[in-house]
């Protein structure tokens, strides 16, 4: 297990080979740097969810959801509540089918259940499970979780430089996103994650992306403990926003001016971007995740093994081009 964040004297636990989130997803808590997504190395819909903590759990809650999306989904989510030893604190569960009942005493990495497609996603959200901290009796309020305390490695290893184009293989098509694989990527190393690199300021302090760009509002740079408010980030040899502010190792950025990125000139909502172990890499790069503009929208356009470039400009570059 990984040790992934730690608030009110709690700590947060991940299996070794999971790629996780702090900021890409469009939530409060993300935006915040008070909750973590942690996807397991199975990638599978109704695949295990483990317990990021020991102790017992006191509350289990059954979440309606409203209509159905227009990718499949399941009807209900759950929150799951444990409460450590000796705290009156919890760490609350969300997006998995409890195996577990209340009462129940757990160990960190138990099984705790199935990992629902919540009607909270996007079509593009892949299977994962939230998790932050807050007081007990605040579990129903996501704004209430605490900020979490994160101690990753300063980024030591940036491998490549890169223009605003790369070249990529398709490995996967899904109605959801294409996975592709890429030589062209800067990457950034942290300790044993790797994630596609990204820089602040004119000395070009990089650490690991952690962002969907451009289609969240906000995104964080994994690695980077310094402050360096107001200043550019950059990814792809393209600013993609500024830096607002300082969360430990984590620097959290806003949006910039639009992005409008491509693939093989057909616009494409935009790239996911997590903290990879060497699990998910492909030959040793972090894999190229890229969403429609709507879902189903690579379907019969493209396959495995095409080749085509991914690119990013500004709405303006591609009207001056037409």
């Amino acid at each position: 297990m990984r040790r992934v964040g730690s608030a009110a004297g709690i700590d947060l636990f991940a299996p070794a080979d999971a790629y996780f989130s702090y900021f890409n997803s469009p939530y409060v808590g993300h935006k915040q740097g008070a909750s973590i997504d942690i996807y397991p190395s199975h990638e599978e819909w109704g695949g295990p969810a483990y317990s990021p903590i020991a102790g017992q759990i006191i509350r289990v809650k059954k979440m309606r959801m409203g209509k159905e999306r227009i990718f499949p989904s399941d009807e209900a989510d759950f929150g799951i509540a444990i409460v450590p030893e000796g705290s009156t604190d919890i760490v609350r569960i969300l997006h998995c089918v409890p195996e577990v009942d209340e009462g129940t005493t757990v160990e960190a990495g138990q099984r705790l259940g199935s990992l629902i497609r919540s009607r909270y996603f996007n079509y593009w959200t892949g299977p994962h499970y939230h998790i932050e901290i807050m007081n007990a009796h605040d579990f129903n309020r996501s704004t209430k979780s605490y900020p979490l305390n994160v101690e990753l490695a300063s980024v030591q290893q940036v491998q490549r430089e890169s223009g605003s184009e790369l070249e990529c293989l398709i490995i996967r098509v899904t109605d959801d996103v294409i996975m592709a694989a890429t030589d062209d990527s800067p990457i950034a190393i942290s300790g044993d994650l790797v994630g596609h690199a990204a820089y602040c300021g004119s000395d070009r302090r990089y650490g690991i992306l952690d962002a969907g760009v451009p289609h969240y509002s906000h995104g964080g740079i994994l690695g980077l403990a310094k402050s360096i408010e107001e200043s550019t980030v950059t990814a792809w040899g393209t600013d993609i926003g500024y830096a607002v502010a300082n969360l430990d190792s984590r620097l959290p950025f806003k949006r910039g001016k639009l992005v409008r990125p491509s693939f093989e000139g057909e616009i494409i909502r935009g790239v996911s971007c997590f903290a990879f172990t060497r699990k998910q890499t492909v030959k040793g790069s972090p894999p190229v995740i890229m969403i429609p503009q709507q879902y189903g929208g690579f379907s019969g356009k493209f396959v495995e093994g095409d080749v085509g470039v991914l690119s990013f400009k500004r709405p303006n570059d591609i009207v001056k081009e037409q």
